[in-house]
């Protein structure tokens, strides 16, 4: 297990982003979804080939500021300033859910930014006859049984039972992270998770991988293809047996098709 680094940036004194760094090579960018930020065996993988950069979502983990973040043009720009402070000029970018919202709305607005751009299951665009439901006021145990296809799998088991722990620090210490990481996510999410991106998603000239579980309860896959049909040179891979957290339930499919995507299009850049 490779143990992350963490770093402090701190933008215009007013928002401060916690950093967590991982292996060595060409920079990759992951932006995590609702849930938080988790090293799991996904982000393991990729920072066997990649130097991995974790930014938390100001207002979840020890990011600070989010007062100070209007809606998503102000927090896409603190991502270019970001960027900038850690001397990221252009950048490969993930993101999930909440984070490939965030992620599409960097590559379509300023198209330089962004070598190459993978979303699993984002959020961001919205049809009426496929309404996604209101995850943030999910319970626990609801939220888990939507974001994994197999409610029985051993990673729901084990966030059950970190859930349900003994132990009263760890008990209000995880209350209190689930609480920041839904207030953070709610800013960019309610009451619907649609803040315009239909209208500039065409502007993604990245080249554009995005996964989908085919068993998504959170966001249906015809997202999937709405999104393909809205960015020009991407791709729609969809893993089977998987539901939203499809880059945990299904790590290593996901990883080999997010390494073969960069690496054919950074031998192209070559």
């Amino acid at each position: 297990m490779i143990n992350p680094i963490k770093k402090t940036y701190t933008i215009n004194n007013k928002v401060t982003f916690a950093v967590e760094i991982a292996g060595e090579g060409e920079p990759l960018v992951y932006l995590h979804g609702a849930g938080g930020v988790a090293w799991d065996p996904f982000l393991e993988g990729l920072a066997q080939k990649y130097q991995v950069i974790v930014p938390y979502l100001p207002g979840t983990g020890e990011s600070t500021g989010l007062e100070h973040i209007d809606g998503v043009w102000d927090l896409v720009l603190y991502y270019y300033d970001l960027f900038e402070a850690m001397g990221l000029e252009s950048v490969n970018i993930i993101g999930h859910s909440l984070g490939g919202m965030i992620a599409t709305e960097l590559a379509a607005t300023d198209q330089k930014r962004i070598k190459n751009l993978v979303v699993a299951c984002p959020v961001g665009l919205w049809l009426d006859e496929h309404p996604i439901p209101d995850v943030l006021s999910m319970l626990p145990d609801e939220a888990l049984e939507h974001a994994f296809a197999d409610p029985n799998s051993p990673y729901v088991q084990a966030m059950k039972e970190k859930a349900n722990t003994d132990d009263v620090n760890e008990k209000i210490e995880l209350t209190i992270e689930r609480v920041k990481n839904l207030n953070a996510a709610g800013k960019f999410l309610w009451p619907i998770p649609d803040r315009g991106l239909k209208k500039r998603i065409h502007r993604v000239k990245a080249p554009t991988l995005i996964i989908w579980g085919d068993k998504d309860k959170m966001v249906a896959p015809i997202y999937g293809e709405e999104f393909q049909k809205s960015i020009p040179q991407s791709k729609l891979v969809t893993l089977e047996d998987a539901s939203h957290m499809v880059l945990l339930e299904k790590h290593e499919e996901a990883i080999n098709s997010v390494l073969t995507f960069f690496e054919m299009n950074l031998a192209k850049e070559a």
